[in-house]
């Protein structure tokens, strides 16, 4: 195991032979690191689970208190997947709730001076980018990119593979697919660019599009909207996944 000598590691961490630890890193006891990962310096960590081959740049803090008023202490922890690369001044905070747990898929980037809040909820192949912010209880799906310096309110679901533009004051539920900006932001277009490079079909592109004309260029209600989405042939499943995403909105939609 390669830690160096500044490095305060409590007895307790359950650390792989195979993790590296970098100067100055304070490592505490509720603290679980996979194979392959390596600790930058002067990050802390506590109440983490962290899987393999993952990578916290210095300056980091995972595992923090939840910033929130009122809040009593209770046992709760972060829980990161593997492949992920989170990069320096990156703030991750624990659950509020006893036993809870704010989570981190797999394959995320998340970039420098990002914070994410308390029981958010990250899929995989995640972008957070540089100084976005995610309040408690985020959701966000596979595949989607948060821009730089965007604000995203509690409780606030982001679809797959949507775009949330740099600076966005995103309040409401972003649409998978979607790409979303402004303040407060409404829904500009589709994402075609990220549809074509992860391999999308002509036809799955154009049945995204004609969601987005439905949903957000069509002047229609919400619930004759659903309906006109519901018959369109839907065979690689992108409309049952916005049709699913809209039907259990509860902070209600971008740009509707």
């Amino acid at each position: 195991m390669n830690i160096h000598p500044t490095a305060i590691v409590h007895k307790n961490a359950e650390l792989d032979p195979t993790v590296e630890v970098g100067p100055y890193a304070m490592i505490n006891a509720d603290v679980r690191i996979g194979p392959g990962c390596k600790i930058g310096p002067y990050v802390w960590l506590d109440h983490v689970i962290m899987g393999e081959n993952t990578r916290i740049s210095g300056h980091t803090l995972i595992g923090g208190d939840p910033q929130m008023l009122l809040w009593k202490d209770v046992p709760s922890r972060v829980v990161i997947g593997k492949n992920n690369d989170i990069r320096e001044l990156a703030t991750i905070h624990r659950s509020k709730n006893e036993n809870g747990e704010t989570r981190i898929g797999d394959g995320n980037f998340i970039l420098s001076n990002t914070h994410v809040g308390h029981d958010c909820s990250l899929g995989n192949n995640v972008v957070i980018t540089t100084f976005a912010g995610l309040s408690g209880h985020v959701m966000v799906q596979d595949g989607a990119v948060v821009g730089g310096m965007a604000g995203i309110h509690q409780f606030v679901r982001i679809g797959e593979m949507a775009m949330i533009g740099g600076m966005a004051r995103i309040v409401q539920d972003v649409a998978p697919f979607m790409l979303a900006e402004g303040s407060p932001a409404t829904i500009r277009s589709y994402n075609v660019v990220g549809l074509k490079r992860k391999g999308y079909n002509e036809k799955a592109r154009a049945n995204v599009k004609e969601a987005f004309k439905t949903l957000f260029n069509s002047r229609l209600s919400l619930k004759t909207s659903r309906e006109k989405l519901a018959e369109i042939p839907d065979e690689s499943g992108e409309m049952k996944k916005i049709l699913d995403f809209v039907n259990s909105t509860k902070r209600g939609l971008t740009g509707v």
